[in-house]
């Protein structure tokens, strides 16, 4: 008698995964770890973590596939500030230079703000280069770049 096996596929398109993960995310995630102020490790395929930044990032899907995402680099994303922090690995290098992260990473390193739009003191921005500073100058105002000015310990006069 023959055996049906089901076959399983051989890749997944990005919406394929993001209808996988964002749910998981959203559902599971969020009220059983993050609502409860607990810190949460994913670990994942580029594509899963290119969905789930897609989602947190709010990255155009037409920009996302200029999104590349160093494989063994650690991404923090802090929920509240709504922005991606990297880890400071000792070496003085400018993680954004050494490490690819796609003509979309504009999406990843804005400015870090709290929810009330104040900086973010936490946020490093220190490691920011050139190139991508100059990439964020058409779309940050005044008020942006002196907040960004301040988290990099510039002597920066506090408007109020």
């Amino acid at each position: 008698r023959p055996v049906l096996r089901r076959k399983l596929p051989k890749h997944e398109s990005l919406k394929d995964c993001m209808d996988r993960t964002i749910p998981y995310f959203v559902e599971r995630i969020v009220p059983e770890a993050l609502g409860k102020g607990k810190r949460v490790l994913i670990s994942s395929s580029e594509n899963a973590i290119r969905g789930l930044l897609m989602h947190l990032c709010d990255i155009p899907q037409d920009k996302i596939t200029g999104l590349e995402i160093p494989n063994g680099l650690p991404l923090v994303f802090d929920l509240n500030s709504k922005c991606i922090k990297l880890l400071d690995d000792g070496t003085g290098r400018d993680p954004l230079e050494t490490y690819n992260f796609g003509k979309a990473a504009r999406y990843l390193f804005r400015p870090c703000e709290n929810e009330d739009g104040s900086p973010d003191d936490e946020c490093d921005v220190t490691y920011m280069s050139e190139y991508y500073a100059k990439t964020f100058s058409d779309s940050i105002n005044e008020e942006k770049q002196r907040a960004i000015d301040q988290i990099k310990g510039a002597k920066v006069p506090i408007k109020n």
